[in-house]
């Protein structure tokens, strides 16, 4: 055991600031990503890791391209309440949406009028590339995208 200990130990010696320095870089992304009027580190940072890789920061919260095949592509959002997002239908086709999960309603506007729709929960949706769409997350919200490039 005095072994296991020892190369723990001197391990641990000289990562003993580099965990520290760990432990301060995902506290503070996290205090970045929800601070702004809380003077709260603590609970600003929990959040701030919703937000961070794989996650690019974006104004409403954040995304990424989960999956991406030679006719497909496959994004992740995560929107936090009270933001809206356009739904981009340019050079995509084909487009569905889901709610994994949180509360939104997406805005259909097809010209004439604008409709407004609760999204639920695994229940994918066709994207019309005639109409414009906006999501309005009510909740904090995550969502699937997955199109075809034009």
């Amino acid at each position: 055991m005095s072994e296991p200990e020892q190369p723990a130990a001197s391990t641990a010696a000289d990562p003993s600031a580099e965990p520290s320095a760990d432990t301060s870089a995902a506290t503070p992304p996290t205090a970045d990503a929800h601070s702004g009027d809380d003077g709260d580190t603590a609970d600003a940072e929990p959040e701030a890791d919703d937000f961070g890789p794989p996650f690019t920061p974006k104004t409403f919260g954040g995304a990424f391209v989960w999956a991406k095949g030679d006719g497909f592509v496959t994004t992740v959002l995560r929107v936090k309440e009270g933001k809206s997002v356009p739904v981009a239908t340019q050079n995509r086709r084909d487009m569905h949406v889901m709610l994994t999960g949180g509360r939104a309603v997406l805005e259909v506007d097809d010209g004439n009028e604008v409709d407004r729709v609760e999204l639920m929960p695994a229940g994918p949706l066709l994207i019309d590339p005639a109409n414009r769409y906006r999501l309005i997350a009510m909740t904090e919200v995550e969502i699937f995208t997955v199109y075809t490039q034009v």
